[in-house]
């Protein structure tokens, strides 16, 4: 699992918009969103999720709002929910995200719908990414219903409410806006990745080139835009989670407790990650 040189897993950089594969070598789309658990102060990651039901909630607006309505109009389920892989089905995070094989059936069977809208639906915007992908057939016929253990949890929040959303201390003073968040594996074992406990908050006042890495990587990218977004990231700060003193999620609002002399976040990838 690629990890920086503390130890620490960058979330966005590392696991946001990557490939998910099964064990066979399938390709079974992306990773939309992470579902997050509160628990006793802590932060843990618990899931992976793929699909319109993920993507939609990551845009701005009426956009974002668009595509989630349009994904359960065309859902033939009464309560359409987006598929959760749990992390205990994610085997590896590498260049790909690879799930255990039940996780490979379910998303097999589930991603009709997903293959659908983005080839006739996203892919149709301006600017837009993900169609032309013929992989799957074009059924929208797809459920999910058979696969309750594998819905979102209630409870949970989910990363996308937590990026790009405001930073302050106790007096309300703006300190930026969240660009990354860090974790390390709470409970692996051989056979699976395991929950992921978030460890630190990556937050400035520029978001651009932050969720590229360039905020938590030294030598990401090539050498002139990497010395160009150091200059454009040097006020960023790295908050330990137990600085963190409340987040309102509705608000999309994190709240720092009294600290000193906070790090930049940057952080050199271990060798050969």
């Amino acid at each position: 699992m690629s990890k920086t040189k503390n130890g620490n897993l960058d979330l966005v950089l590392r696991v946001m918009d990557h490939q998910l594969v099964g064990p066979s070598g399938a390709l079974l789309g992306n990773v939309d969103n992470l579902v997050l658990r509160e628990d006793d102060q802590a932060l843990t990651v618990v899931g992976l999720l793929a699909g319109p039901g993920g993507f939609g909630p990551r845009q701005p607006g009426l956009f974002g709002e668009w595509i989630v309505a349009v994904w359960k109009r065309l859902s033939t389920d009464e309560d359409p929910r987006p598929l959760m892989v749990p992390m205990s089905h994610v085997r590896d995070i590498g260049s790909a995200i690879t799930v255990s094989d039940y996780a490979e059936r379910a998303l097999q069977q589930t991603s009709g719908l997903e293959q659908w809208l983005r080839r006739h639906v996203i892919s149709a915007l301006p600017g837009a990414k993900g169609g032309g992908d013929d992989r799957l057939t074009g059924t929208i016929s797809a459920s999910a219903a058979g696969h309750h253990e594998l819905t979102r949890p209630p409870n949970t929040q989910l990363l996308s409410d937590l990026l790009g959303g405001s930073v302050v201390d106790g007096s309300g003073r703006s300190l930026g806006t969240v660009i990354e968040l860090r974790a390390r594996p709470l409970e692996q074992t051989g056979l699976e990745v395991g929950r992921l406990q978030v460890m630190s908050l990556v937050f400035g006042p520029h978001r651009l080139g932050g969720e590229l890495g360039y905020t938590t990587v030294k030598d990401q990218g090539p050498w002139l835009l990497a010395r160009a977004f150091r200059w454009w990231h040097r006020r960023d700060r790295e908050a330990q989670w137990n600085d963190i003193a409340t987040v309102r999620w509705d608000q999309r609002l994190v709240t720092l407790a009294p600290v000193e002399g906070l790090p930049h976040p940057f952080a050199i990838s271990d060798p050969g990650n």
